[in-house]
């Protein structure tokens, strides 16, 4: 029973170090931060300057059409890019193309958030502990009524 007890301690202690979120934030929040009076809700030019070859991004057009591309380049003013998805469908081959920057209404980059991480980390089991002290009754591991 003890070993089963540091069995489930040491697997509590692996899935805290291993969950990472990765969120997707606004090209003006990611580090370093612009000053707030700079920032911008919507897409500007400048903000590609803030992203890099391989980050993987989520566009949105001002026909509310949305890509999800990992980036290469900017060539003849379109953002070039592996895409995956189109329209919260995924292709099922990826598409090495471009979306010229005129059309593009918002621009996001995925990035690992450290705040997001812990709060998963701990909030799950913190939760589960919670829900065992509330009601240990529901958590029946045995077979009843047989």
């Amino acid at each position: 029973m003890n070993a089963q007890k540091n069995i489930e301690i040491l697997f509590l202690i692996i899935m805290l170090f291993c969950v990472s979120c990765k969120v997707y934030k606004k090209v003006d929040w990611i580090n370093p931060q612009l000053p707030k009076e700079e920032r911008n809700k919507y897409f500007e030019p400048r903000q590609l300057s803030r992203i890099t070859e391989g980050d993987s991004l989520y566009i949105k057009t001002k026909d509310s059409r949305s890509f999800d591309i990992i980036f290469s380049d900017v060539r003849n003013d379109s953002i070039c890019g592996l895409f995956f998805q189109k329209n919260n469908k995924r292709l099922r081959t990826p598409i090495q193309t471009g979306i010229p920057i005129s059309e593009i209404n918002e621009l996001k980059v995925r990035k690992f958030d450290w705040l997001t991480s812990l709060g998963v980390s701990l909030g799950v089991p913190i939760l589960v502990w919670i829900t065992f002290l509330i009601a240990p009754w529901t958590f029946n591991y045995g077979f009843s009524g047989i």
